[in-house]
């Protein structure tokens, strides 16, 4: 007989003991930070790299330069899409803030640029700068919206981290 007045013997000890009820944290806070942190940094990252990329096509193209310049466009293409991975990456976090950036900053952008070319260029050239803006929307904006909406949907569908061994 058992402690417990039960005449059936204990189990081996081989096998686990029942783990407890795991009780999950709010999941706003998560979403919050993904959705706050993707809508400020798509732009930036969308902005570099659209600005070395342009540089990089007008210095080495249309000025015929022999690519011994400073690699700073490089560099800024670099940045913005090492940006555009971080926000990517928070899909792990919340596959909220990548979607709802991929949709408001690119997949609108290239929606407006299909249904109406001359208001999208009128507006780009609005924008306080010299520089001239997105010289290839269908490539820019297709992309980051396919990267980050992607990374979105595969996020929501992550797997659950084993809590320790």
């Amino acid at each position: 007989m058992s402690d417990f007045g039960s005449s059936y013997p204990p189990p081996p000890s081989g096998f686990p003991a029942p783990a407890g009820r795991v009780v999950r944290s709010a999941m706003w806070p998560r979403h919050l930070i993904s959705v706050a942190f993707a809508f400020v940094a798509t732009p930036v990252g969308i902005v570099l790299f659209d600005y070395g990329a342009s540089e990089y096509a007008r210095t080495r193209a249309y000025f015929e330069s022999d690519g011994s310049g400073s690699g700073s466009e490089l560099v800024l293409m670099f940045a913005g899409g090492l940006i555009l991975l971080t926000v990517a990456a928070t899909g792990r976090l919340s596959g909220l803030g990548p979607v709802l950036a991929g949709f408001g900053w690119a997949l609108v952008p290239l929606l407006w640029y299909l249904i109406d070319l001359p208001s999208f260029y009128d507006a780009t050239q609005e924008l306080p700068s010299n520089h001239f803006w997105f010289p290839a929307p269908p490539y820019l904006f297709g992309l980051v919206a396919l990267l980050l909406i992607g990374s979105g949907i595969a996020g929501r569908w992550r797997g659950h981290v084993k809590q320790g061994s």
